[in-house]
């Protein structure tokens, strides 16, 4: 289902089907804590996890985040029985099978219609056409010949999606359509430049240049229902028994560094890891400047997906 407004929202699922726990916590910024402009989908029943960041002032960021989490959940929903119409087992899928580039296709129209909703039905709704929201959306499908499952995901903005494998490093599936990934595109900095400075504690980490760029860092180049179509990315990859998946909003990666968003990952139980990120986050975003200069109040959102062995 998806989520929004007011108080601190957790879901936790289990599908024996669909051999996934989906756990998710969103919050509030305590700065308008009866507003909150992300939204989240996290449906065992359809393997469709998903977080969105509204923009545009609190009222208008909330409805742009609210339409789109609707329109794609009930998108997928209509997705899903067209397939049962022509795939008896649904979702259920061969790993070398041909049809994933259609499911690819799927979601980015999808998107493309909630897009589409934010610009009539949310500028409607808003009073204006200011309002934008941010995604990072994902299904996971079980293959039929393997335990684990194909990971179809699609973004648009700085929300992220990361995955963590038993004995590998935390590995970041999404590049944000921000400010370092332009200055990377425009070969002013490196990609280790900007990784060092979106990772960066502390004042002394950074030159006063690169700190302007870390202050900065939040501005995002498209979202949907921003004032030009989005350029949506879609990808895929393969899910093992024992990996688990993180799509969260800034609320999160910003305050977190990925080393600390990794461990929390490794050690949080697999029903209440969302909430253990959301908490950690909310305990940095109140730290003073003078510990660190990530601490950033926000909205706060998670959803964590883990594939059982």
């Amino acid at each position: 289902m998806p989520h929004a407004r007011g108080r601190r929202r957790q879901a936790s699922a289990a599908s024996e089907s669909s051999r996934f726990v989906f756990s998710a916590c969103s919050i509030p910024c305590e700065r308008h804590p009866e507003h909150n402009e992300d939204s989240f989908i996290s449906d065992a029943s359809t393997g469709l996890a998903a977080v969105f960041d509204g923009v545009g002032g609190s009222a208008a960021g909330e409805i742009a985040a609210r339409i789109a989490a609707r329109c794609t959940h009930q998108g997928w929903k209509t997705v899903m029985r067209r397939l049962q119409q022509h795939y008896p087992s649904g979702l259920l899928l061969d790993q070398q099978g041909d049809h994933h580039q259609e499911l690819g296709r799927y979601l980015r129209e999808v998107l493309e219609e909630a897009d589409e909703l934010i610009r009539t039905e949310g500028a409607q709704l808003a009073g204006t056409d200011d309002l934008a929201t941010t995604v990072a959306l994902g299904v996971l499908c079980p293959l039929s010949n393997a335990p684990g499952a194909l990971l179809l995901y699609a973004h648009v903005g700085d929300s992220r999606i990361y995955l963590l494998r038993p004995g590998e490093p935390l590995r970041r599936l999404t590049t944000d359509d921000g400010l370092l990934g332009k200055l990377v595109e425009n070969k002013v900095l490196k990609d280790s430049d900007a990784l060092r400075i979106d990772q960066a504690m502390r004042f002394e980490d950074l030159s006063d240049l690169e700190l302007n760029y870390f202050r900065w860092r939040g501005g995002i180049t498209q979202a949907l229902g921003g004032p030009l179509p989005p350029t949506i990315h879609v990808d895929q990859t393969t899910i093992a028994p024992g990996d688990r998946v993180l799509f969260c909003t800034d609320g999160i990666h910003d305050n977190l560094t990925d080393e600390e968003i990794a461990a929390l990952l490794k050690a949080g139980p697999r029903s209440s890891v969302a909430r253990l990120l959301v908490e950690r986050s909310l305990q940095r975003s109140r730290e003073e400047r003078h510990m660190t200069i990530r601490a950033k109040p926000d909205d706060i959102t998670a959803v964590v997906v883990t594939c059982r062995f």
